[in-house]
């Protein structure tokens, strides 16, 4: 992707500049707060009422439905701990 800097520099980019919010997961309780935050943003967008009603997330596939397009790897998603 062709980015012009307000300098007048050009750079090609995969991901958008600026900085992010990019860092590993490794509490349990963190990769289920982020996985439900992940399933609100079309909700917090007012695209659907709920995560379930998105096509294009795995919320309904969480929420037990079974024609879904994204089946996530749940056996390498750890339990939470009480």
């Amino acid at each position: 992707m062709r980015d012009q800097q307000p300098n007048g520099k050009v750079a090609h980019r995969f991901w958008q500049r600026g900085g992010g919010y990019d860092r590993n997961l490794t509490q349990a309780r963190t990769i289920h707060a982020t996985i439900d935050y992940i399933h609100a943003n079309p909700v917090r967008r007012e695209l659907v009422a709920t995560p379930e009603d998105w096509y294009w997330s795995s919320a309904g596939y969480f929420d037990g439905q079974q024609d879904v397009p994204i089946i996530p790897d749940v056996d390498n998603i750890p339990a939470l701990d009480g």
